[in-house]
């Protein structure tokens, strides 16, 4: 068992998502993300530190597995930390709640309105997404205003696909990631005459996998 599922597994003890741990332990969510899929093999010392002391456990433990006097053990009690855990949705489509609006801006800048209402059925297995309905013409005709936003905390970032951006400062944005490391992360305008943008992991409050944009015929109130 690599450090990703030790981690992932004491979150699922702890049940905190990738954004708690953030906040408790001062590690951006994008690194905590490359851990926990395994994009980051051998993360900083410094970082794995930081993350066992908020989770309470041995950084011995949590990089090497082994006996760890703060947390849980590896041996004969511990053998479904091995197991691949079933789906836990049986059909994959399910109803995702709309939590707010999103007013579109120039360069994919958004911020967030009132208006949350109804759901949307699209195929998600991300127990915390949510979706957030798009206003604003400022990115059409790739988005459009009116349609909607479904996105998944837990998914895997994936190059060349949407991604919702909320920096330390406040700022907001709606881009198509290039590339993350565990010292910056690239992104795309929708609008690609507005270009490219580089910004460092540590200005990052949640950076947030978008894993549908469907059409407002989809919505039930």
């Amino acid at each position: 068992m690599h450090i990703g599922k030790r981690l992932a597994a004491k979150l699922e003890e702890l049940g905190w998502s990738e954004g708690e741990l953030k906040r408790r332990s001062g590690v951006s969510q994008p690194t905590i993300h490359r851990i926990i899929t395994g994009e980051s093999q051998d993360p900083r010392q410094s970082n794995v530190e930081k993350i066992a002391r908020a989770l309470g456990v041995n950084a011995h433990w949590l990089r090497h597995g082994g006996p760890n006097a703060t947390g849980p053990k590896e041996g004969p009690a511990s053998y479904a930390m091995d197991m691949e855990p079933g789906p836990e949705i049986i059909t994959p489509y399910r109803p995702i709640k709309i939590v707010g609006t999103a007013q579109l801006g120039n360069e994919g800048y958004w911020y967030a309105l009132d208006g949350g209402d109804g759901v949307v059925d699209v195929p998600s297995r991300d127990p915390d997404a949510y979706a957030l309905r798009l206003r604003g013409d400022s990115m059409a005709p790739a988005i459009r205003s009116g349609w909607i936003a479904i996105v998944e905390p837990n998914h895997r970032l994936v190059p060349l696909e949407y991604v919702m951006i909320r920096l330390q400062d406040g700022e907001c944005m709606l881009k198509e990631l290039l590339q993350a490391t565990d010292e910056e992360v690239v992104v795309q305008s929708v609008n690609e005459r507005f270009g490219r943008r580089t910004i460092p992991t540590d200005h990052i409050e949640t950076i947030h996998y978008v894993g549908h944009i469907v059409a407002p015929s989809k919505l039930r109130l």
